[in-house]
């Protein structure tokens, strides 16, 4: 059997390599993976020795690649979020204090640095071709995205966060040589906190270039005045306290997460 099989495509990243195996399998692929159990043993042998290699057989070849080709970013995401039961079915309150009927708990997410690691790496090279100098990640959820974006495009990290409800970056860090950035956030709604950042970047002379998000829950409709790069983007419903469909029907109302706004 050794000999019908073809690599169609090669990876360093074990869960990134069974994500795309599960996707070409619900495609109606036999699929294969050489190396991943010595990689699971060794990640650090991962880009030095050994690869994980996706296999199919000969005459599938062209069709799993060019489907393989096709394995966007919002589809990877959205699986990675249900596979860590983050995408939540009920009635929250949002940060923006918006009612609905759909949450994305990203603790869950950044519980797994596997599935976090393949995001971020989605997100870096998403951003690769702006021109900036540093990452900027909203306390408190963003902070590990753009630390690893930063690491992984070799750029400079910083954070912001709230002290007496005003978004400022933290003491300490040396703003003087920061002078083009991008945001990264997890999950936006209405765009509060990022509009926040861009305001306190201005302040200290900051010129924010671009916007990575994970998800955009507006479906595409927030403006930044600055390009949006979102792995996934999905029009869940909101409504205020007082017009919630969900509040009328008496559900009972969850409030997820933490916030210092």
């Amino acid at each position: 059997m050794q000999d019908n099989l073809v690599t169609i495509a090669s990876y360093t990243d074990v869960f990134e390599a069974e994500m795309a195996k599960g996707f070409l399998e619900d495609s109606g692929f036999e699929v294969f993976l050489q190396n991943e159990r010595i990689l699971s043993l060794y990640p650090s042998m991962a880009g030095d020795m050994y690869m994980i290699e996706l296999q199919v057989f000969a005459d599938a070849e062209k069709e799993a690649g060019e489907l393989l080709e096709n394995l966007d970013d919002s589809y990877l995401c959205s699986n990675i979020l249900r596979q860590e039961n983050a995408l939540l079915e009920g009635h929250f309150q949002l940060t923006s204090g918006n009612h609905s009927n759909q949450y994305i708990e990203k603790i869950r997410l950044l519980q797994n640095p596997a599935a976090t690691h393949v995001l971020c790496n989605r997100l870096a090279k998403r951003l690769q071709e702006y021109d900036f100098d540093t990452v900027i990640g909203p306390a408190f959820g963003a902070i590990v995205l753009a630390f690893d974006v930063a690491r992984i495009l070799e750029k400079g990290f910083i954070f912001s966060q709230r002290i007496d409800g005003q978004m400022c970056f933290r003491d300490g860090f040396d703003l003087s040589k920061v002078k083009k950035a991008v945001i990264i956030e997890d999950v936006v709604s209405t765009g509060g906190s990022v509009q926040e950042v861009i305001k306190c970047a201005s302040a200290r002379g900051i010129e924010i270039v671009a916007i990575g998000l994970i998800a955009d829950r507006s479906g595409g409709k927030l403006d930044f005045g600055v390009p949006v790069e979102s792995l996934l983007s999905i029009d869940i419903p909101l409504w205020t306290p007082e017009e919630c469909e969900l509040c009328k029907l008496g559900v009972e109302l969850t409030k997820p997460g933490s916030s210092d706004k």
